[in-house]
């Protein structure tokens, strides 16, 4: 009976001893867990509301119209916020700095802006310029202006240290004009429109919102951006040091939801379901299928890689050349910047290795 006994414990001691650090790695991951999570995004004309309420068709909203945050977290896990900054990249910048939100979706211009100039974050994951979208050069309907050449000397509206302030740079030159060309007026969305129909600028700089304008008669667009060969950037979402630090955990998790909502919006099968999801939450349906023209995959495309170091490279001898940076950065600084190990491990996980190419 000792004996039987002796062996009895033993084994029980052996089975705790293998229990233990499974049941200490799953305390750990759920002491990682926040009570809350909170993305900033792009606001302005970008942002609809339904009941009062602020709602996007970002990846994290997406995310959570699909129910993958409640399947990674579970329906007690964190409350999912986003905060819409009207005041776009720029003043996320500012909120990543001041550790107002944990995470940042926004433009690469003013990623390189923030970043260049200090601010506790780290590119998670990033989009492409390349089908993510066309910018719109606009004029009023019955103007004499029939190119973007004959805006020389005139007055256009785009807010300055962004992406559309890009996108209109290299849009101007590949016509033979330059900044100096033109007088920018550094206004955004619903301040742009004002100051556009009542007649202060020549031409507005904007997004999609455009094209309802233009088919109301308000507007007549000259040019645009899509195909646009030259616009290799990249947008980043950006995680604060101070979240990462506290949830490493979590922020692997995060990555790993909106890298699978990213594989969901690139399969062509579900092309109708998300512009269906993208027009209820936006502008009509006609517009969204429009402006969502082109290859999902390419659109959606989330890989940090060299592409990207190049891709920011590039954004740091834009802003340098602009002014909106005091000095550049080397390929170590760049690279720094970037924390890609959360993605790969995402992308090993959903066995999504090699669907998204070097792009």
């Amino acid at each position: 009976m000792k004996r039987v006994s002796s062996l009895y414990r033993r084994g029980l001691l052996l089975l705790l001893a293998a229990l233990l650090p499974a049941a200490a790695s799953a305390a750990a991951n759920t002491s990682d867990v926040p009570d809350k999570i909170v993305f900033g995004e792009v606001g302005g004309t970008n942002v609809t509301t339904t009941g009062g309420k602020p709602v996007s068709v970002g990846l994290v909203a997406l995310s959570e119209h699909l129910g993958y945050f409640e399947q990674e977290f579970g329906k007690n896990g964190p409350k999912i916020e986003q905060i819409f900054f009207a005041g776009t990249g720029p003043a996320q910048n500012e909120a990543l700095a001041q550790g107002s939100i944990d995470f940042g979706t926004y433009g690469g211009v003013p990623n390189v802006i923030g970043l260049a100039g200090g601010i506790p974050a780290h590119i998670v994951l990033t989009r492409r310029a390349t089908g993510s979208g066309t910018y719109y050069l606009a004029v009023q309907s019955g103007s004499s202006y029939k190119t973007v050449a004959d805006l020389k000397g005139k007055r256009i509206t785009v807010q300055k240290g962004t992406n559309p302030y890009r996108s209109l740079i290299q849009l101007l030159e590949s016509k033979g004009l330059q900044e100096k060309d033109v007088t920018l007026v550094n206004l955004q969305g619903a301040e742009a429109l004002v100051a556009f129909n009542a007649g202060a600028v020549d031409a507005v700089f904007g997004g999609v919102n455009l094209l309802i304008l233009r088919d109301q008669g308000k507007l007549r667009v000259l040019d645009g951006t899509r195909d646009f060969a030259n616009d290799n950037s990249q947008s980043g979402m950006l995680v604060s040091s101070k979240f990462e630090k506290a949830h490493p955990d979590t922020v692997r998790r995060v990555v790993k939801v909106l890298l699978r909502t990213a594989h969901w919006a690139s399969e062509e099968q579900n092309r109708e379901t998300l512009l269906r999801f993208v027009a209820e939450r936006s502008v009509g349906y006609q517009y969204v299928k429009e402006d969502y023209e082109g290859s999902l995959k390419a659109r959606f495309n989330p890989l940090v890689d060299e592409t990207s170091v190049a891709a920011y490279d590039e954004l740091v001898k834009f802003a340098v050349k602009h002014k909106l940076i005091r000095k550049g950065a080397d390929e170590q600084t760049i690279r720094s910047w970037f924390k890609p190990e959360y993605q790969q491990a995402a992308v090993k996980e959903l066995k999504l290795e090699g669907y998204w190419t070097a792009e």
